[in-house]
């Protein structure tokens, strides 16, 4: 889902904060935002503990320091794409080793919501306890899950460790994107946020695999999983070393302290209960949580689970009954978050702005589209383009590769024009583009497809589009909130693409489902009728027909036509982008930062002078 740290000059800062003598943080203030007065400023008062935390470790933080940490911050994820390329080896050999291998849907759907759920959850206790505490609990997750893989025994087992994985990797990667946040100013913030996960995955998508396999032929699956439960938190201990060096140094001003427990409820003097209340009730918003839990499980679960092969479950009454609570949990968990809750996960004045109603709508069109379209897209290349599952999975690849590379582009590109917007609106026509042209390569008339590179073009320009329209869009959704809601924003900013991405599955399999069947039902020679359902069920027996023959030219037509129109779909659903564009700000990166506390409205207004910055 995104700073140089020498060469931007300090941002401007009111005459009465600004000092001649060279302070310990202004050692990285060209790569930080601007200051705010912790003791006096409206975020000391009324900021979570974790974000006042954050505030206070940004008065520690050296050049050394910075360096050290944002290599730790490299390396751990290095490491973690290292372990989930290579790990999609040995999927297929663990579930089969279950003879159990079709109930990975079932584990698909449990990750898939549990990835979801966690973003706003992570975004609460991130805010609540510090980065530094969700780096570890995220990587303590991650570790356990790759224990759980190693040692699982049934499909069970497998789901909970694919459960514990989500949740782990949801929560480095908002929390990673937040520190980001708190430590780099907006002008750099869409480099450094990209940088990361960008240099990491151009190696590891190719090399990942290389590593499964390796361990394939020469040890077991077991230790293929178990081995990222040793090497994970080994790469972690630099990241983790430095945050809490600097974080424990930050602290050690004991009014600072006292305070911040004080602000969790903390207090010595009340009863054990009421601490438990405070931290609970008010501070984590535990009502809140279980209502946007249960309400997006119940949302997702009918959604998911009629994705590829299972359309027709909508017919089902108990799947439309959980649609419907969980519908009726979401409206409530808004009611009780508009008007009850104290500390609400979603400040409803946030999602009054259109700049982040936007950002978020582009993500979710964008996944829609690619999820409604990819889901049988490596299917189609293997049956009509002969290739083999390996090289249909490279140029699908494309797109994540060109995203990876575009996405540092971007920040650069912001970096140096200082604003946000007109990188979405480059970004945005070039998934429509890659998305049009891919409509007319999948089928061309008379039996004919696009080539390769035709393919690997079209998927390529997609990729750069989000590259870019995704790093300004998160960019620009930060820059319109205060910053003690900077952790929520991204979490919303991330689980809008999760949302798109499960409807377009269903949408996906409910087309596939219902068209192909009839097709090959339609095209098939009379004596091969009876194979229809056969055919449509296994790709291996689809590819089994002679390329050349009656029976594979109708097998590739159904293909082909049913493929295009999930394409149709696909463009039906990013076309909209070209719109929604147009409502993200023009966010004036070099005048302001996200130090707003007053209502949205005025904090959206970021076009001409800045704002006054309280001191």
């Amino acid at each position: 889902m995104e700073q140089d740290t020498i060469s931007q000059p300090q941002p401007h800062r009111p005459p009465d904060t600004i000092s001649s003598k060279k302070q310990p943080d202004d050692y990285i203030s060209e790569a930080l935002p601007e200051k705010h007065d912790v003791e006096t400023g409206s975020t000391a008062d009324s900021a979570p503990a974790g974000v006042q935390r954050a505030e206070i470790l940004r008065k520690t933080w050296s050049k050394k320091g910075m360096i050290i940490t944002f290599i730790g911050l490299f390396l751990y994820t290095l490491a973690t794409h290292f372990g989930d390329y290579s790990s999609q080896v040995y999927i297929p050999y663990t579930t089969s080793s279950f003879k159990n291998h079709s109930s990975m849907s079932a584990a698909r759907v449990a990750s898939n919501i549990a990835s979801i759920t966690a973003y706003p959850i992570i975004a609460k206790l991130g805010d609540v306890f510090g980065r530094a505490e969700m780096f570890t609990f995220s990587i303590l997750i991650t570790t356990l899950c790759y224990v759980i893989y190693a040692a699982c025994t049934n499909i069970s087992q497998y789901a909970v460790a694919a459960v514990f994985h989500s949740v782990g990797s949801t929560g480095f990667g908002l929390t990673q994107q937040v520190f980001i946040a708190d430590v780099t100013n907006l002008v750099n913030r869409g480099l450094w946020s990209t940088l990361p996960d960008s240099i990491s995955t151009i190696p590891t998508l190719y090399l990942g695999t290389t590593i499964g396999q390796s361990m394939l032929d020469h040890s077991t699956w077991r230790w293929g999983w178990g081995m990222w439960a040793i090497v994970l938190p080994v790469c972690g201990l630099p990241l983790l070393g430095s945050v809490y060096f600097h974080q424990h140094r930050a602290m050690k001003n004991g009014a600072e302290t006292k305070r911040l427990a004080a602000h969790l409820g903390l207090r010595g003097s009340q009863p054990w209960w009421k601490q438990a209340y405070e931290l609970l009730w008010v501070q984590l918003d535990l009502p809140g949580a279980l209502l946007l839990l249960s309400g997006l499980a119940l949302t997702l679960i009918p959604i998911s689970l009629t994705g590829a092969n299972r359309s027709d479950r909508w017919q089902s009454a108990t799947f439309i009954a959980l649609l419907v609570v969980g519908i009726v949990l979401l409206v409530i968990f808004a009611l009780w978050d508009i008007f009850v809750t104290k500390k609400p996960f979603i400040p409803y004045r946030m999602v009054r702005s259109k700049t982040v109603a936007a950002a978020c709508l582009l993500g979710a069109l964008d996944f829609l589209h690619y999820s409604m379209f990819t889901v049988f897209y490596s299917s189609y290349l293997q049956v009509v383009g002969g290739y083999s599952p390996g090289h249909a999975t490279r140029i699908d690849n494309a797109l994540r590769v060109s995203f990876q590379a575009s996405g540092i582009f971007a920040g650069l590109f912001m970096k140096y024009t200082k604003r946000s917007q007109i990188w979405v609106l480059v970004g945005a026509p070039l998934c429509v583009l890659g998305m049009g042209i891919l409509l007319y390569l999948i089928d061309m008339g008379d039996g004919r497809m696009g080539n390769e590179a035709s393919f690997v073009t079209a998927k390529a320009l997609i990729g750069i589009g989000r590259g870019f329209y995704q790093t300004a869009s998160q960019v620009s959704a930060q820059a319109v909130v205060s910053k003690k809601e900077i952790s929520v924003v991204t979490a919303v900013f991330f689980a809008s693409m999760g949302v798109g991405g499960a409807i377009g599955t269903s949408i996906s399999g409910a087309i596939w489902r219902n068209n192909l069947p009839r097709k090959l039902q339609e095209y098939l020679p009379d004596e091969l009728k009876p194979q229809a359902m056969a055919i449509f069920q296994s790709i291996v027996t689809a590819k089994k027909y002679a390329k050349g023959t009656p029976a594979r030219e109708a097998i590739d037509r159904s293909y082909r036509e049913t493929q295009r129109l999930l394409a149709i779909g696909g463009l039906c659903a990013v076309s909209p982008m070209l719109i929604v564009m147009f409502f993200l700000k023009n966010v004036h990166l070099d005048k302001r930062d996200n130090v707003v506390d007053e209502p949205m409205e005025k904090s959206d207004e970021v076009e001409g002078e800045p704002k006054k910055q309280a001191t």
